[in-house]
């Protein structure tokens, strides 16, 4: 059964605005979906929000990954010049809408910017994850990242994996076998 539209965005505004589809019926027609493969990299213009509703993407700064964005997150390109690279890691599938159409419908609707700047809160929150990941001691840093990525080494790369978590490859492949056994 095909699940509508409103149904797929629904968990991303409900925690924000239970009433969302009431209140800014308009919202969800500014969302469009959009599928990428594997390698395929998301179009990287400024102010662009995507809702994730399945799948997993990396963001790389030039080769390092900084965040990897999973099933029920958003990911925000940046309302500025940046570096980054947002990279679908594997078959995912996205609603996509940009800054320029929120603020139309927050000009008669400003309900719009009260979800927005919500979304943007959160979208701190994942940009902390890392910075809190590095912060601490590399035996704490595997239960960290596999609690939230459990599926996380069938998508990217042993040294990857090391170079997001801050630690040597050599050193990542004995937190893998201890925890294996």
């Amino acid at each position: 059964m095909k699940k509508s539209k409103e149904y797929l965005l629904d968990p991303f505004f409900r925690d924000i605005n239970p009433q969302w589809q009431h209140e800014i019926p308009e919202l969800s027609a500014v969302f469009e979906e959009e599928r990428f493969s594997p390698g395929e990299r998301l179009i990287n213009d400024w102010g662009e929000l995507y809702l994730i509703v399945s799948g997993i993407f990396g963001k790389y700064e030039k080769t390092c990954p900084v965040r990897y964005a999973i099933s029920g997150e958003s990911l925000m390109i940046p309302n500025h010049k940046h570096r980054y690279q947002f990279i679908a890691l594997s078959d995912c599938r996205t609603y996509r809408t940009s800054l320029r159409q929120l603020e139309e419908i927050n000009a008669h609707n400003p309900k719009v910017f009260y979800l927005y700047a919500n979304l943007r809160d959160k979208q701190e929150t994942y940009l902390d994850y890392r910075h809190k990941l590095l912060s601490l001691n590399n035996q704490d840093k595997y239960d960290f990242v596999f609690d939230k990525y459990p599926d996380l080494r069938s998508y990217v790369k042993h040294h990857e994996l090391a170079l997001f978590m801050g630690i040597s490859s050599e050193l990542l492949r004995r937190l893998l076998r201890d925890h294996d056994c």
